[in-house]
């Protein structure tokens, strides 16, 4: 139902080179570029979007300059996207306050990525058990500090991801926030109608 042209999305980009602050510092006139591009495709893109579609825009925004830049990997991506393609049925499980899908979704957090390496071991922890209480109770598990290392070491995607193996039901929330930290909180609100603007653009 969303189509948009290339010959929309060049005119677009064509307009935005010439009414862009200018600087005569290539590193500076890039990194304007970057954030002035990106605000106003949002923008303009969000005038024909169904509200409940507008986060999505804006993660998949989010997401892809992460993976862009490498900081997203393909396996992190394909795990947020459709698990883990490993089969774990056979482990026996080793955590006892939690259900089976559950250990297997945290076996694929392990194999997913290095950073995740450890994180089973943590839910047997006496003091970290009590975190990851924590957040599979919390209304809002994505504010509650991950226990031992994991707070310093997972990137903020990572902590996306964690979210979703724990809490499936918040992923929407910890989504907001995740867009908000990476892009800022004009991307997370849906434009106000600008008449004047959506003439201009037209």
């Amino acid at each position: 139902m969303y189509q948009y042209s290339l010959e929309f999305f060049a005119r677009l980009f064509n307009r935005r080179l010439d009414k862009s602050e200018k600087s005569d510092v290539l590193e500076k006139r890039l990194e304007i570029l970057i954030k002035d591009v990106t605000e106003s495709f949002f923008t303009n893109i969000c005038r024909g979007l169904f509200e409940r579609d507008k986060l999505l825009y804006a993660f998949l925004n989010a997401s892809s300059i992460k993976r862009r830049a490498g900081d997203i990997s393909v396996d992190e991506w394909n795990f947020f996207l459709r698990g883990s393609s490993t089969d774990f049925s056979q482990r026996e499980i080793t955590v006892d306050y939690i259900s089976h899908e559950l250990f297997m979704k945290l076996l694929g957090l392990e194999e997913c990525h290095v950073n995740f390496i450890g994180i089973v071991e943590s839910f047997k922890d006496r003091v970290d058990a009590v975190t990851w209480n924590d957040i599979l109770k919390s209304e809002e598990p994505h504010f509650i500090p991950l226990p031992s290392n994991f707070e310093e070491k997972l990137t903020a995607f990572q902590k996306l991801m964690v979210v979703k193996v724990l809490r499936e039901e918040k992923l929407m929330q910890a989504i907001k926030e995740f867009v908000k930290r990476e892009l800022g909180a004009k991307f997370i609100e849906s434009p106000p109608f600008d008449l004047l603007g959506a003439f201009g653009d037209s």
